[in-house]
């Protein structure tokens, strides 16, 4: 498969996880918990999981999710693993993801297909093309939706990521020294690694002045337009398209 057709078949897969997402909540809105998981049939419960988030226990049909977690991330992870339910029972679905994928690639394409379907059942993806209608691909939109819908700013950057397309980058980082709170996309670093102080997008947060233009990311990738900004001590990052990433 050339590297064309690879990126060709990513876009369809996600342009079809969000349709699922889309049609799951026009069938169950509005997804309080008790809906979300609800519409597969399911309860939900909240208990200590070491290094987890989620998970379906499918023998007492039960989503269980980390206590610890704040009530929008709860919902997120929810969502996310309902979409787990859906995309396993749509066979032509998971036919194409295992006809793309194997191994550790074809769990980290799942894991990004449910994360991006759990954001469209929660910011559809109709929002968030207004807004960058509105505005552009300004790193801004991700604490805006965020606070406009009641969802994290994670949920936000997945969504703008989809909106923008499978090459498309959303991030913020935060803290000191400045961290990954999380990313989406091709080229995204690791979540929690540190940027380093030297680092361009470290000195938009030292200045206060944003960003406009091509942009080395820290993962090596190259962004030829990308958009940052600061804010409370974050640095806020959209790039509709990242050459290199994976």
């Amino acid at each position: 498969m050339t590297a064309a057709e690879r990126w060709r078949l990513r876009a369809s897969l996600e342009e079809r996880v969000r349709e699922l997402a889309a049609a799951y909540r026009h069938a169950h809105a509005p997804l309080t918990p008790d809906r979300l998981v609800g519409g597969i049939g399911y309860r939900w419960r909240a208990a200590a999981l070491a290094g987890r988030d989620g998970l379906l226990e499918r023998r007492s049909r039960t989503v269980v999710v980390a206590a610890d977690q704040a009530a929008a991330r709860r919902r997120f992870t929810l969502a996310h693993e309902v979409m787990h339910h859906l995309i396993e029972q749509d066979g032509e679905l998971l036919s194409d993801l295992h006809e793309a994928y194997e191994g550790v690639a074809l769990e980290r394409a799942l894991e990004r297909l449910c994360n991006l379907g759990a954001a469209e059942m929660l910011l559809p993806a109709s929002a968030v093309r207004r807004a960058l209608v509105e505005a552009g691909p300004n790193p801004r939109l991700i604490w805006e939706l965020a606070e406009r819908h009641g969802v994290s700013e994670a949920v936000a950057g997945i969504a703008l990521a989809g909106a923008l397309g499978p090459r498309a980058l959303a991030a913020v980082w935060g803290g000191r020294p400045l961290v990954l709170y999380h990313g989406h996309g091709p080229g995204a670093p690791a979540r929690g690694s540190v940027l380093p102080d030297d680092h361009l997008l470290a000195q938009v947060r030292a200045s206060g002045l944003p960003h406009r233009g091509p942009l080395r990311l820290p993962s090596g990738a190259h962004a030829p337009s990308a958009w940052a900004r600061a804010r409370a001590g974050r640095v806020y990052l959209l790039a509709p398209e990242v050459e290199g990433g994976g």
